[in-house]
């Protein structure tokens, strides 16, 4: 199914570079007069990229000869003589949609742009005058970045997306079995046969590992999700956002004497991001400190606070009592899959990160000298005109 043209987008990007009304003037006043180079151009674009060993091969087997020098020079005339409208637009995104398709390395796209701008700059200094070489060359340039970044913009949206397919569904497929082994197991231990002994702590063992495989594939699809999903960013309030995670895991994750303490600072009422971002990122990070407290001296400790470094980001502290493996493997903690514990995933902190490092924030953990370890947050403030 074709991917539907992102036109608000494309026409941001549009606005951004400076393509304006000007722009598409001098375009006209030039652009036929360098168009006229359109077949020496297509020869250009084939003798080197017939010379490029991972291009060649798409040289080699077109439809008919001649068809992709065809191409290069409808899409050379276009850029230089048609008006950028979301027709063109349109039509460049589908070329980028295609790059894709043919599994062609976007890099040899971007050195085509690079031949192709060469050509142009040469093609200017042979065909304009020169009080007219300054401004024609700006014109081709805006129309050569915009292509660009239409192409780069098809080609990451077109490339995540499969990505994201190939991963929900190989989430799909790994759930199924997972959950029928589950059900098996727990109806095996109810059997009259199995009552005690080795075979039903074999099944206890077989049922805990089952559990633990579905936890990893919904972690696995959850930072799949965060890592590709473009997301849309309001005013997030913290306090109550912490208080509602925190009653959940205290109820999920009950600890005998446990000491709560929160402290919500009055300027540190809000941040900017995702909600549901934001609510899975706590989640994690609340469900790490719930597990690893000390059982001995339970101490959880919440706190929030404005970044003394810079009044623009809000902190957030999140202290458990208990000890780490060691301060060395602070940072891989943030590697995918890497738990110090037996039954964990290793993807609650890879996707806390993401969360935070959308929003342009940032998460780390650090040994407390009195004994524990902090998890401090840093988000942007969400009051902020």
């Amino acid at each position: 199914m074709r991917k539907q043209v992102p036109l608000e987008r494309l026409l941001y990007f549009k606005e951004q570079i400076g393509f304006d009304a000007k722009t598409q003037e001098l375009l006209k006043k030039h652009g036929h007069v360098i168009a006229e180079h359109k077949e020496d151009f297509a020869v250009y674009f084939e003798e080197f990229f017939r010379g490029v060993e991972e291009t060649r091969p798409y040289l080699e087997v077109q439809e008919y000869p001649g068809q992709l020098q065809g191409i290069w020079k409808r899409w050379f005339e276009s850029i230089l003589t048609r008006d950028f409208d979301e027709h063109l637009v349109g039509w460049m995104w589908n070329s980028g949609i295609t790059h894709v398709r043919i599994n062609l390395d976007h890099r040899f796209v971007n050195l085509g742009y690079c031949l192709a701008r060469r050509f142009c700059n040469q093609a200017i200094s042979r065909s304009i005058a020169q009080e007219d070489m300054a401004e024609a060359m700006e014109a081709v340039e805006k129309a050569l970045d915009l292509c660009l970044l239409i192409e780069t913009e098809a080609f990451l949206a077109n490339t995540f997306q499969c990505d994201s397919e190939v991963i929900r569904g190989i989430a799909h497929q790994i759930r199924n079995p997972i959950t029928v082994i589950g059900g098996s197991i727990m109806r095996l231990k109810r059997s009259k046969e199995v009552t005690a002994g080795a075979a039903h702590e074999t099944y206890d063992t077989i049922l805990a590992e089952s559990r633990r495989m579905e936890k990893m594939v919904r972690d696995v699809s959850s930072y799949n999700e965060v890592f590709h999903r473009q997301s849309e960013w309001s005013p997030v309030f913290l306090q109550e956002m912490l208080q509602q995670v925190l009653d959940e895991c205290s109820n999920r994750y009950p600890v005998d004497n446990l000491d709560l303490q929160t402290g919500f600072a009055p300027m540190a009422k809000q941040v900017l991001g995702n909600p549901d971002e934001y609510r899975l990122m706590f989640r994690h990070l609340l469900a790490n400190a719930f597990e690893a407290v000390d059982t001995e001296n339970p101490v959880i400790s919440v706190q929030t606070s404005l970044d003394p470094g810079t009044s623009m980001y809000v902190l957030v502290e999140i202290f458990n009592t208990g000890k780490l493996s060691g301060t060395d493997e602070m940072e891989t903690l943030f590697t995918p899959f890497f738990s110090t514990r037996a039954m964990g995933t290793g993807l609650g902190l890879p996707i806390s990160r993401v969360v935070a490092q959308k929003v342009k924030g940032n998460i780390m953990l650090y040994p407390v000298s009195k004994g524990g370890v902090a998890c401090l947050a840093s988000l942007p403030r969400g009051d902020l005109d």
